[in-house]
């Protein structure tokens, strides 16, 4: 049972969970200032992203504190910004196996295989290089045979495999002189000489 000094009000603060947390000089200042900067930030990538299906926000995470300092600092201008701002879109489009509009041109790359480029012929490497990387689609602008891809996995019949990437096939497997379009599609590695 309680006594009556327990039962007596103590001098401690009703919201006692807030007793750690007092002011300190500088800091609304500080944060006000981390607010402030983004905000100014935004509204430049705001205008640099205008009639663009990318938003500031994107852009913002995409930059990083050398170029947002860089960007304070007025070494790089608005029209960088637009720039970067159609390349980040650019990316996202590709990111989902979409291909951009300047992309016209058919070529090859070793790694890749038939790709859509702004340059035609044959390359070591291409801008889908990073969707290879990342397992992301890649858009081909042909059909390709799956004997050629390092996916196809033949069975015990001398001409047919399965995909190993699960791509819709008969229940029998894939003929590999079969042509199809595929965006999961790799030629097999180059190996150096």
């Amino acid at each position: 049972m309680l006594g009556v000094e327990e039962l007596k009000p103590t001098n401690l603060p009703h919201n006692t969970h807030n007793m750690h947390k007092y002011p300190t000089n500088g800091n609304s200042a500080y944060c006000a200032d981390i607010v402030e900067r983004k905000s100014k930030m935004l509204e430049a990538l705001a205008l640099a992203c205008n009639g663009l299906s990318i938003t500031p926000n994107e852009l913002y995470e995409a930059l990083d504190s050398d170029d947002i300092e860089n960007w304070f600092d007025n070494t790089i201008s608005p029209l960088s910004l637009k720039d970067f701002a159609h390349s980040q879109l650019q990316r996202k489009l590709m990111d989902e196996g979409k291909v951009p509009e300047h992309f016209t041109l058919q070529g090859i790359c070793k790694q890749c295989g038939p790709i859509l480029s702004w340059f035609q012929g044959e390359t070591e490497s291409c801008p889908w290089c990073w969707n290879r990387l990342e397992d992301k689609p890649i858009p081909r602008p042909q059909s390709v045979q799956c004997m050629n891809c390092t996916h196809f996995k033949r069975t015990n019949h001398p001409a047919l495999g399965h995909c190993a990437r699960g791509e819709p096939e008969a229940i029998a497997g894939i003929w590999d002189t079969d042509f199809r379009y595929c965006l999961l599609f790799l030629p097999p590695k180059q190996h150096s000489r």
